[in-house]
């Protein structure tokens, strides 16, 4: 019996690491769709981007966000973005299909930092959580 307690001891922070690499797994799957979706202009990403701290490739749009004295313009902003965002990677030429090689590069108790490679760079998406619920706050391109 001691020895079975002495093995459930030493195997907890195993079982405990393993959460933590399953939520990471789980914030790149996270990071990737949330992407995905923008880039493809759906709406439905607007809920899983933190507005109040936002930084898209060095804008401050968090900042930006808050000034709006209203929730109408607050709402026609986040819609705006999210059309303005998918026209500009279409117009440049962005394909998902040339993000490969998802991958967490960066994980602590605020944040996860996910990158991918492009053909143009890096693509490294922070992803925070507020309110219990992962959300998209940064997105940067790396050249």
């Amino acid at each position: 019996m001691k020895l079975f307690k002495f093995a459930m001891l030493a195997a907890a922070p195993l079982l405990f690491s393993n959460c933590k690499d399953v939520e990471a797994k789980g914030d790149v799957t996270f990071a990737r769709s949330t992407f995905e979706s923008l880039a493809k202009g759906e709406t439905s990403v607007i809920p899983k981007i933190d507005w109040e701290t936002f930084n898209s490739s060095g804008t401050p749009v968090g900042a930006q966000y808050i000034a709006l004295p209203n929730d109408s313009e607050k709402e026609s902003y986040r819609n705006s973005f999210v059309t303005q965002f998918a026209a500009s990677f279409r117009d440049s030429g962005g394909k998902l299909e040339d993000f490969t090689n998802w991958r967490l590069t960066d994980h602590d108790e605020i944040s996860t930092e996910v990158t991918a490679d492009s053909p143009t760079g890096l693509l490294k998406l922070t992803v925070s959580e507020r309110n219990n619920e992962e959300r998209l706050s940064a997105i940067q391109i790396v050249k």
